[in-house]
């Protein structure tokens, strides 16, 4: 009988590791993270031109031949959009957004656009692929679509930054020249954060 328990108690735990290893690589690949709802019938009206903007959106964020195509909030703070989505409902994944104080028409000098860095390609996670030389230079472009004008982007540089870096302080960035900038998460250091630097053509 000690036999038995023993061995079910041994197959028992097997089963909770294997459990567990097929959990931790179903979430690093991003099989339990999800695009925010609603995000694929948005791309195909923007696609069609037929596209109804969101209440509290500024633009449409699109760079190419990365997955990071979404709508640009604003709110009144930076915090509403790290976990609401584009319809304003609770939301892991949030949504992409510009920074509170900036211009909505993108007049600044510098804007910054935050993103949660998602698994799966998801969000602004391929921001960190800039980080890679090769990557950087076949992925040199992008646009920014607002209701009435449309802003062609260039990659201009990759950096890690700390999250206390004046440029969120001051929305300052010795860049020479109006940029936009991608803001998200790096991983596996929660006091840094990765950057894209695009400048507009």
């Amino acid at each position: 009988m000690k036999r038995v328990v023993c061995r079910l108690g041994m197959v028992a735990g097997i089963v909770i590791m294997i459990t567990m290893l097929v959990a931790y690589y179903a979430t690093e690949q991003g099989v339990f993270e999800t695009e925010p709802v609603g995000i694929m019938e948005l791309r195909e009206q923007n696609k069609t031109r037929s596209q109804k903007w969101l209440d509290g959106q500024v633009a449409w964020l699109r760079l190419d031949g990365t997955h990071i195509d979404y709508p640009v909030m604003q709110a009144k703070d930076n915090y509403w959009y790290l976990n609401h989505d584009y319809y304003g409902d609770n939301a892991t994944s949030g949504a992409i957004f510009l920074d509170y104080r900036n211009a909505s028409n993108f007049t600044d000098s510098i804007s910054i656009i935050y993103g949660h860095r998602m698994n799966g390609d998801l969000m602004f996670s391929d921001v960190a692929k800039y980080g890679n030389a090769e990557y950087f230079a076949e992925h040199t472009h992008g646009e920014l679509i607002m209701p009435k004008q449309r802003i062609v982007l260039k990659t201009e540089e990759y950096r890690e930054i700390s999250s206390e870096d004046e440029l969120y302080r001051d929305l300052t960035w010795n860049a020479g020249r109006p940029a936009l900038i991608l803001s998200t998460c790096s991983r596996g250091n929660h006091k840094a954060r990765d950057v894209l630097v695009l400048s507009y053509e």
